[in-house]
């Protein structure tokens, strides 16, 4: 393995990172704030690139598969360190610097910000872009704005897009992220002028755009998404947030073939599905528990299970406050996230439909053991490599789970808390309930748990096998 070729792409990674950083730079010399987080930001991310970019040149072959995932592994995690640094220039420990920008990029959405009010909106665009870059992948941004990598970068493609379906639109790897980014931009300028034509001023158009469609989650204020809120703000949001948590691909083929692509598409009718039985139930949960009327608890469960499901994490009501029975439907949604290529996190719905469908021929051959019975996916058998590995990789998400729970239990958390803050972060979803409300900061969780959801969000943004895999004997082995 040549680490030539891995900090050759990383620097270049990082070197574009710090180009966007002159974004929120020019918001800080217009609203008149500090400009120095991100000079010194700049000037350390643009160093960093050039010398790992330019004074390490990568072979002309194509890069090993090894490679392709540490390249992406290591973007991941020093993207989030970079991304950090304005948040550590401006007051920040390291730990939380590493913290925010971590949230940020994975598309998680907590924060160790205690007070909104207070920061510059510089940095408050920041965090959100963070996330927006993250949506779709830092290493994706890459592949569609260099074409010179077409060719060698179909692995990294791969790596960062992993799943158990095909999620390539094009022949060539650049052509396909392009087409990913330009539905991905379009859909984001549509959403921030939509909630400009409903009167929401600029600056907040904009960031919750950005929050929205990254499935993110990150907001201007203290208060989620509260300040902003009518009813019809809330259906428009509601609307954005299934589609970020909808497969892009799946998007573009409906768009170009006929909206039967949708339709068709096993995932997307589950997930749909999905979301209408939840939310209807939590509503007739909330009617009988908390005594709301049909309409504040059809508002209620249809945004929550929306925001918790899709993964962006946008808070609208305390539902720390809920009955047992209602956090137990949003602790259930939270386990599930969105389509695969999407900007959602967790499981995806397409690995839970195998799973299920692999359970129900185990079944079948208890009766008739000698049965060759496949298992179907949109009409179509799947190879049963496929489903092994889905079958390991929800093994293993639960796994990390149960590990990360029990660590966080050991920082002292109550069993709620440490449970909801584990899958929270690994599903990178971010609100929790227990001790802490969904409106809370987690600046207050201790030190070693906040590392540990460090962790969690590395670990589940890139869906656990790229980063597990940087830690195996055999993957450093010649």
């Amino acid at each position: 393995m040549s680490l030539k070729n891995i900090f050759s792409i990383v620097g270049k990674i990082l070197f574009l990172l710090a180009l966007v950083q002159l974004i929120p730079l020019s918001l800080a010399f217009y609203y008149n704030e500090p400009v120095f987080p991100f000079i010194f930001s700049i000037i350390i991310a643009g160093s960093a690139g050039l010398i790992f970019g330019y004074l390490t040149k990568d072979k002309e072959d194509e890069w090993t598969v090894r490679e392709s995932y540490a390249i992406v592994a290591v973007s991941w995690l020093f993207s989030a360190l970079f991304c950090g640094l304005p948040f550590l220039f401006s007051g920040l420990s390291p730990l939380d610097a590493f913290f925010e920008g971590m949230s940020g990029v994975t598309t998680t959405g907590t924060t160790v910000f205690s007070n909104l009010d207070v920061c510059p909106k510089s940095l408050i665009f920041w965090r959100s872009l963070t996330q927006w870059l993250g949506g779709l992948g830092v290493v994706a941004l890459f592949l569609a704005v260099i074409p010179k990598v077409n060719i060698r970068g179909r692995q990294l493609y791969k790596t960062e897009f992993s799943g158990p379906t095909e999620g390539k639109i094009r022949p060539k790897i650049n052509s396909t992220a392009q087409i990913l980014w330009y539905f991905y931009i379009g859909a984001t300028v549509l959403l921030a002028v939509i909630l400009f034509i409903l009167r929401i001023p600029v600056f907040d158009s904009v960031v919750f755009a950005l929050s929205t469609m990254s499935s993110g989650g990150f907001a201007p204020y203290n208060d989620s998404i509260l300040p902003i809120l009518s009813s019809s703000v809330e259906i428009v949001i509601i609307v954005f947030m299934l589609i970020a948590g909808t497969n892009f691909s799946l998007i573009y083929k409906a768009a170009t073939r006929g909206i039967r692509s949708l339709t068709k598409d096993e995932e997307f009718k589950t997930y749909i599905f999905f979301f209408l039985i939840i939310s209807s139930v939590l509503a007739a949960v909330l009617i009988r528990d908390m005594n709301y009327d049909i309409l504040t608890a059809a508002r209620y469960s249809f945004f929550q299970v929306s925001s918790l499901m899709t993964t962006t994490g946008f808070v609208i009501v305390d539902y720390n406050i809920w009955s047992d029975a209602a956090k137990i439907l949003l602790l259930l949604a939270m386990f599930t996230g969105g389509c695969s290529g999407s900007t959602s996190g967790g499981p995806t719905f397409v690995r839970w439909i195998i799973l299920l469908r692999h359970a129900r021929r185990d079944i079948f051959k208890f009766m008739h053991p000698n049965a060759v019975k496949p298992i179907k996916y949109n009409g179509k058998s799947l190879n049963e490599e496929v489903v092994n590995s889905t079958i390991s990789f929800m093994i293993l998400y639960f796994l990390i789970f149960v590990i990360s729970t029990v660590l966080l239990g050991i920082t002292e958390l109550d069993i709620v808390t440490a449970v909801t803050a584990s899958i929270g972060t690994l599903g990178n979803i971010g609100p929790v309930f227990g001790f802490f409300s969904p409106f809370e900061h987690f600046a207050d969780f201790p030190a070693f748990a906040r590392l540990i959801m460090i962790i969690n969000m590395w670990v589940g943004r890139l869906e656990l096998y790229t980063v597990i895999l940087l830690f195996t004997k055999e993957f450093w082995k010649k």
